[in-house]
């Protein structure tokens, strides 16, 4: 498999989903706003919905097979809209494995990590 890519099926064959360069640059022109842009509001508040969006990068993401935007939308509805999010959220992990794994060794939460406690000193 093509590094980066994520594989499925759909439609009785075998697929893949990538974020490459020019998938992101795809995206950009198409939204007039970049990849990143998109992660960051699709984690917003109230932005669950943002179908425009979630088509739009799937369809970047498969530019390597000439799939128009409706095509793409059609691909959603077949595989459904939780594997299509699965499937994108994959593909944006495999495009970016450093800010991947940086997410997988943080800590959970924001609170700071507790103070260690202080050794006493040894008695005498």
């Amino acid at each position: 498999m093509i590094r980066g890519a994520i594989p499925f099926e759909a439609e009785g064959r075998e697929r893949f989903i990538r974020l490459t360069t020019n998938a992101q640059v795809r995206y950009q022109e198409r939204a007039g706003e970049t990849l990143v842009d998109a992660i960051v509001a699709m984690q917003g508040e109230g932005s669950q919905g943002d179908m425009l969006r979630l088509r739009r990068l799937i369809w970047a993401g498969m530019g390597h097979e000439g799939l128009s935007e409706d095509a793409a939308g059609d691909l959603i509805d077949e595989i459904g809209l939780a594997e299509a999010s699965r499937l994108l959220g994959d593909a944006i992990r495999a495009a970016f494995p450093e800010a991947a794994r940086a997410e997988a060794e943080a800590p959970e939460g924001n609170a700071p990590a507790p103070a260690r406690a202080k050794a006493k000193p040894a008695a005498a």
